[in-house]
């Protein structure tokens, strides 16, 4: 029966606000701002003020040309790009002449850092020995002690001709030809990091495709809020000077993954880091294997545990997936107790709640995807979502069950 006392009008409007407003507590409501090349990109930030606040997704619209004074146009730096390949001599062949033919107005090198006794990579490396943007390098076998990634990458720095140097995983390659310029146009005074935006190739499974993008908002907010906390992507240039100056990866040199995250989290401070995710800019990883892909999982529990301000990038997901399950439970409760009870004026509320949260955390999700050309059906996201929590759960209990001293290179 349909009653309208004060206690059905109240669960009733409680139900519709709380659908409300959880749905705009999501990653996908909170504007992510897309660098335009061509700019520089303070210049497209600037232009982009009076909007970065609002927290509405919205569609990609024609844009005029901007008009860019001669002071304003990017200046480019020599450069050094540095790749410590293990185990991959079959990408480095594919992706290594994607880098060393890219079109930049100024000279930069190609350093590759490669296992003394990988005899396929040499080969590789034997093929290109005549470019002249390439360097190589061998690390020993026997170094102990520390990560072999990470002792890689300080010996392609101290190798590198310039001051800015790129570290990339081979395992990605670049959307074109313009890739270096796009990142190196923020190679400018008062800036020590750039971060290069990467994403899944579009083979990878729809689920590892809307993960690593859900995710990596958190990670972009901060940066564009110059609150930067680790870096989920795969390009970071920085300047060799200060790298060499603070001693590198000191303090984390045990670990053996993370050299992304604790570079920024280490030398990201104040504006200093500039975030590139023009399409230019970007990167394309290759779909990872189950065994990376839980890796990655993985390793980052391990080392967010040793990073500074991780309750502060912890606490925004949190908040988001307890609204996200705390609305759903909620109207699940609300439409079974109801029915049970014959309570048919909360049972209207609680299913029209649920179909308002349905469809606004569609067109939101549906709207910030389409931005970053992710293409994923739109009744897949809400199963995703939800999806999330519960596999970082069982990520979780896979750690605790590991052996921690398959994450540190001292081995006992």
């Amino acid at each position: 029966m349909f009653t309208f006392d004060n206690t059905t009008i109240i669960i009733s409007v409680v139900l519709l606000l709380v659908a409300l407003l959880t749905s705009f507590l999501n990653p996908f409501f909170r504007k992510v701002r897309i660098a335009a090349y061509g700019v520089p990109t303070s210049t497209a930030e600037s232009e982009e003020t009076s909007n970065e606040d609002e927290p509405v997704e919205e569609e990609k619209e024609a844009i005029t040309e901007p008009i860019v004074t001669e002071e304003q146009l990017p200046t480019y730096p020599p450069i050094s790009i540095i790749f410590t390949p293990h185990d991959n001599a079959q990408e480095l062949a594919k992706n290594l002449p994607l880098y060393l033919n890219q079109d930049y107005p100024a000279d930069f090198q190609v350093i590759v850092v490669a296992p003394q006794n990988d005899h396929e990579t040499s080969d590789v490396l034997k093929r290109f020995a005549s470019n002249s943007h390439l360097y190589t390098t061998f690390i020993p076998e026997s170094s102990r002690y520390m990560s072999k990634k990470k002792l890689a990458i300080t010996l392609g720095v101290k190798a590198a001709k310039y001051d800015w140097v790129i570290m990339a995983d081979i395992c990605c390659y670049p959307t074109g030809d313009n890739w270096l310029q796009a990142i190196a146009r923020n190679s400018k005074e008062g800036k020590d990091l750039v971060v290069g935006y990467t994403r899944y190739e579009d083979e990878t499974p729809a689920y590892r495709h809307f993960e690593r993008h859900y995710l990596a908002r958190y990670f972009m907010r901060e940066y564009q809020h110059n609150k930067s906390y680790a870096c989920p992507f795969n390009a970071l240039a920085f300047r060799k000077s200060r790298f060499l100056r603070e001693e590198g990866f000191r303090g984390n040199l045990k670990y053996i993954r993370g050299e992304y995250d604790f570079m920024v989290n280490k030398y990201a401070s104040g504006n200093n880091l500039v975030f590139e995710n023009s399409f230019e800019g970007t990167l394309i990883e290759e779909a990872p294997t189950e065994k990376v892909w839980l890796g990655k999982h993985l390793f980052y529990m391990e080392n967010r545990q040793h990073l500074e301000r991780t309750p502060q990038h912890r606490f925004l997901p949190y908040v988001d997936q307890t609204a996200l399950h705390g609305n759903y439970f909620l109207q699940c409760i609300a439409l079974a107790v109801s029915l049970l009870l014959g309570m048919w004026t909360i049972s209207v509320a609680a299913g029209l709640s649920l179909i308002i949260s349905i469809i606004l955390r569609l067109v939101i999700g549906k709207k910030a995807l389409r931005r970053f050309d992710i293409e994923i059906p739109a009744w897949k996201i809400i199963p995703y979502e939800i999806a999330i929590a519960w596999k970082h759960l069982g990520y979780k209990l896979k750690y605790h069950r590991a052996d921690k001293y398959d994450f540190i290179s001292h081995k006992l």
